[in-house]
């Protein structure tokens, strides 16, 4: 019975750290201004692989790539593209690229 309390609480607490640093991520990096919406289970591209976005990592982003096994901590905006309804966007410092499929 305690350990479903202390399950659910755990994952509650997991939430709200992913949320604050998603939050502080989309803020820090000006991601809305770009049309990008960080978030878990986003799909993301980093160096040219294509992968989700399963964790975070204060202001990294623990991104599991391809076929890996194991997550890899990535930079918001450093070798990153997001997918989009207009389709990938790539941060590029104040710039913007748009990379096409």
């Amino acid at each position: 019975m305690y350990d479903s309390v202390y399950d659910d609480l755990a994952e509650a607490q997991t939430r709200r750290r992913q949320a604050a640093d998603l939050a502080h991520i989309a803020a820090y990096y000006g991601l809305d201004r770009l049309g990008i919406r960080v978030a878990i289970g986003g799909r993301v591209r980093h160096e040219g692989r294509e992968g989700t976005v399963v964790d975070t990592a204060g202001q990294w982003l623990e991104v599991l790539l391809g076929e890996d096994e194991v997550p890899c901590v990535c930079h918001a905006t450093s070798g990153m593209a997001y997918e989009t309804a207009a389709g990938w966007v790539a941060p590029a410092g104040a710039a913007q690229l748009t990379i096409t499929p």
